[in-house]
């Protein structure tokens, strides 16, 4: 056989590269490292502002607390004005920014709806900053990852082709963005094929991977390296002992239906005063916030420094169980102002405290083979975010990653099955179901009757 001339094979050099980048497989990698570098600046730069702001919110409380009689005002003033800007630019310049995004972007992976415009990710970014900085006991996750999904809506149509890539893409970006924000690259990912998609496929998977990779990289160069929560590394509990994890999953997963159904009584009573204007209404949600933070600063906001002193043992127990009550209410009447801010951080708080209650009892039953304190309060986290949410792999992978404790392995899977078993018992859905149900109803608008048709032909 006669040999290729040599110009001949360098002519199709050319073609051989365009036919290498124009695959499928690169393009789809490459537009998920891209949409993860923006997250990580993105996202880092996110949290690096909550951090600031919430600094700049303790020194307005200490401040305000020079003026004994009036200094009240001050924080509940601050609130009031920030969650009304926040509510403002959802109403005017991108409505689908409002609340958690998770249920969103859901419903656009599903196909129910198509994504937000790219005004999101600005209004996201500081309608954010002004709720979660004014005190607002919401989570940082919802606004990362929205915004990693339109960032991912951003990029993909300039890389990839075909509609299924590109919200393979978008899916990615979400993913990224929730590991952003809690510094966890795999819960992130696991977050995309157990809750958002509800599938694995290889082009998701390297996706996905691609995009957390690059976006925990890019933002632990912004703002370092560091377990979200410090614990003291433990010894995994042996025997029976994990009975009493099944025990407080059970209970939890009461304690998870009876929070989604107030999140969602919260929000319809909000609705029900719709002849008050959307901005008032968020106005005085902000308000009563703003009063809580005078009175108990450490109440309000996410939630990161309360969950990371009762781990260090720093509240006492009457100290915890208020945080449980006080919280299990802040949450639900702060989502119910539709401002941007997330879910999944506050009720880590709500499940930290509860499981940190439960282990005092059972110390105080049994106090010579009981868990700690801490394991129980951290696994307690897993099983609301369990019972809630459901989607216990990503609550025990998030857990894991935010505090170090992996030997809690056993006793996470324990308390997230009598989580779900309960709640699902309870008949009590999911609270993103639930969410992307009433939004879907409410965008749709009332069904039209026989008789309007014939009105109107």
């Amino acid at each position: 056989m006669r040999e290729m001339p040599h110009f001949a094979f360098v002519s199709r050099i050319p073609r051989l590269r365009m036919a290498i980048w124009s695959t499928r497989l690169i393009r789809v990698t490459t537009a998920s490292v891209l949409a993860g570098i923006l997250i990580g600046v993105v996202g880092g730069s996110f949290r690096w502002c909550l951090e600031q702001a919430e600094v700049w919110r303790d020194r307005l409380v200490l401040w305000s607390h020079g003026n004994p009689y009036i200094g009240w005002i001050v924080p509940v003033a601050a609130a009031l004005v920030a969650v009304a800007l926040a509510r403002l630019l959802v109403l005017k310049i991108a409505p689908s920014a409002s609340g958690s995004g998770i249920h969103r972007v859901e419903a656009v992976m599903a196909g129910e709806i198509e994504p937000g415009t790219n005004l999101v990710l600005p209004v996201k970014y500081i309608g954010g900053i002004l709720a979660l900085g004014s005190g607002m006991a919401l989570g940082r996750e919802g606004p990362t990852v929205q915004m990693g999904a339109t960032i991912g809506h951003m990029v993909a149509p300039l890389l990839v082709q075909g509609k299924d890539d590109q919200n393979v893409v978008l899916a990615a970006g979400a993913g990224a963005g929730l590991a952003v924000a809690f510094n966890a690259p795999i819960g992130g990912s696991m977050f995309v094929f157990e809750e958002l998609t509800s599938s694995f496929t290889p082009w998701l998977l390297v996706a996905t991977l691609s995009a957390a990779t690059f976006a925990v990289t890019v933002m632990r160069w912004m703002i370092g390296n560091k377990y979200v929560f410090f614990v003291l590394p433990g010894t995994a509990p042996v025997g029976f002992t994990n009975w009493y994890f099944l025990a407080l999953g059970g209970v939890l997963g009461a304690v998870g239906a009876a929070y989604n159904l107030l999140t969602l009584r919260l929000l319809d009573l909000t609705e029900r005063l719709a002849k008050y204007p959307a901005l008032a209404r968020a106005a005085a949600i902000g308000a009563v916030v703003g009063l809580i933070a005078f009175f108990a600063p450490a109440m309000v906001g996410g939630g990161d420094t309360l969950t990371q002193s009762i781990f260090s043992g720093q509240v006492p127990l009457l100290g915890v169980l208020a945080v449980f009550m006080v919280r299990f209410f802040l949450g639900p009447w702060s989502y119910a102002a539709e401002t941007p801010g997330g879910m999944f951080a506050p009720l880590l708080l709500v499940g930290t405290a509860f499981g940190s209650t439960f282990g005092a009892i059972v110390q105080h039953i049994n106090p010579a083979q009981s868990p700690t304190n801490v394991e129980f309060a951290i696994v307690g986290m897993v099983a609301l975010f369990a019972a809630s949410v459901r989607a216990p792999l990503t609550g025990i992978v998030l857990a894991i990653e935010m505090t170090g404790r992996g030997d809690l392995t056993l006793s996470m899977l324990a308390a997230a099955l009598g989580a779900m078993l309960v709640a699902m018992l309870l008949k009590s859905p999911p609270i993103y179901e639930s969410l992307r149900q009433r939004m879907l109803e409410r965008e749709k608008g009332p069904p039209i009757s026989e008789d309007s048709v014939r009105l109107q032909s």
